[in-house]
């Protein structure tokens, strides 16, 4: 597993046990996905850094853009 710090208004915060999730996120990636799929959750709960960290594990051949809704 790896630990990440970031930074969250001025304290560090660390980034772990979310291998489930990164898990999901990566069988979508893989299986090439004809439905978009949507990932919500309360305010500061680590959507974006769980994707940055996602997006950080993928090759170069993937292309990533965000749509904020």
């Amino acid at each position: 597993m790896e630990v990440r710090m970031h930074r969250k208004r001025g304290r560090r915060m660390r980034f772990h046990d979310r291998e489930r999730e990164i898990k999901e996120i990566m069988n979508i990636i893989e299986s090439e996905p004809t439905l978009i799929t949507f990932v919500y959750g309360p305010i500061n709960s680590g959507k974006t850094e769980l994707f940055n960290h996602v997006i950080g594990q993928l090759s170069q051949d993937n292309v990533v853009f965000y749509v904020n809704l």
